[in-house]
């Protein structure tokens, strides 16, 4: 007896039973064009269009090519779906009106096909770890026509897949919309911070006066230096000592999600204390040098690797936001040089802080870490809805 194709999660106007049909059947592909470098343009010029490739698709790329005279079977439109058919083979492309790269396939549907629907199951999870099973595992992945062909999709009338697709829809909406609040957050604090630092911007003491001049200290002045733990891969036990790693440090937060636990006895390291700094000081990626989070109460006495400092100071509230300025990241890159991907000790006491009194100080830190907090909570905002969407999904497509 066939099995019933029923979604865990269904409208109650709904009772038909799912259709289940490969691609092949379903769709037409077709390949784009691959234009050389020196024929393209940076700009639009007359009678060019805009050319979609991978560098398309990299977050806060700026990169962007036209070209001319493309060939009318490598245009797309609006109603169009792309996706990559190699390098970061799946990833899924609509919207967007051009002439597509080699890379990219375009997917033509029949009009009982909603595209919205089709557009969702392309980017379920079990799709995508198909679609990348197909591409193979070599050093560049690379899908073909005929195993495109291979994957099957199940699906309902038109009228229920349009009802899907305007659901999660929606729940894209809302996450876009928490993601503009975010971005526009972050980009206030950003600026916000420069006028602090530059002392554009002050703040007055409880009866309306101002404070005292700002000095310029050195982070050598005002806290000290903690050294991190050496350890081998023999050292390596998943029952000993969390050690903190730049992994660990991620948009200014420690994320305890990609762990190392080593063989220490306790007193033969340094632990973190509440409001330690932790600094990347030594990475393989230059980019990655001088990344740093505040240590919170859930993570006092850790250890940290050697590739990472402390810095302790009684001034590290009002100090973990210099660490996110553009003050100290020109005193990062000043101190790296031309190709060491390091940060030595001695160097990072020299950086230069300015540096307001104790009071202007507190001032300054509950007022950016109060915008923290907003980015924050909206940012668990968009995590969990990112997370309801994805358990949708899963139970809305059978």
């Amino acid at each position: 007896m066939e099995k019933q194709l029923i979604p865990q999660l269904r409208f109650s106007e709904f009772n038909q039973d799912w259709q289940s049909r490969p691609f092949k059947e379903l769709t037409k592909i077709n390949q784009g064009l691959q234009i050389p470098i020196s024929e393209r343009y940076l700009e639009q010029v007359e009678d060019s269009y805009f050319y979609i490739t991978n560098e398309f698709l990299k977050e806060g790329s700026k990169n962007t090519y036209f070209i001319k005279n493309p060939s009318k079977s490598v245009l797309c439109n609006e109603d169009d779906i792309l996706m990559t058919r190699t390098g970061n083979t799946g990833m899924v492309v609509t919207n967007v009106s051009g002439a597509f790269h080699n890379n990219f396939f375009r997917i033509a549907y029949p009009d009982y096909i909603n595209k919205s629907f089709l557009y969702y199951f392309l980017t379920l999870d079990l799709t995508q770890s198909y679609i990348k099973r197909l591409a193979g595992t070599s050093t560049i992945p690379d899908l073909n026509h005929s195993d495109f062909y291979r994957i099957k999709m199940n699906y309902p009338k038109l009228e229920e897949q349009q009802k899907i697709a305007s659901f999660i829809s929606d729940l894209d909406l809302i996450i876009t919309k928490l993601t503009k609040k975010k971005n526009l957050l972050e980009q206030y604090k950003k600026g916000i911070m420069q006028k602090i630092f530059n002392q554009e911007l002050r703040f007055k003491d409880d009866n309306g006066n101002n404070f005292s001049d700002w000095e310029e200290k050195k982070l050598g002045e005002i806290g000290s230096i903690v050294n991190g733990l050496t350890y081998s891969p023999n050292d390596i036990d998943e029952n000993g000592v969390l050690v903190l790693r730049s992994s660990n440090v991620k948009k200014r937060l420690i994320a305890l999600s990609d762990n190392v636990f080593v063989n220490v006895e306790e007193g033969k390291f340094n632990p973190v204390e509440l409001n330690d700094i932790l600094i990347c000081v030594r990475n393989g990626s230059k980019r990655l040098i001088g990344k740093n989070a505040i240590i919170k109460e859930e993570h006092i006495g850790l250890a940290f690797g050697a590739f990472m400092t402390v810095y302790r100071s009684n001034y590290n509230r009002f100090l973990f936001h210099f660490f996110d300025s553009q003050h100290y990241k020109k005193e990062v890159h000043k101190n790296l040089g031309a190709t060491i991907n390091s940060i030595n000790g001695g160097d990072l006491k020299k950086f230069k802080v300015p540096f307001p009194c104790l009071k202007e100080q507190t001032k300054i830190a509950n007022f950016l870490s109060d915008i923290d907090l907003k980015i924050e909570v909206l940012n668990t905002k968009i995590e969990n809805s990112k997370s309801f969407k994805k358990g949708v999904l899963q139970q809305m497509f059978v």
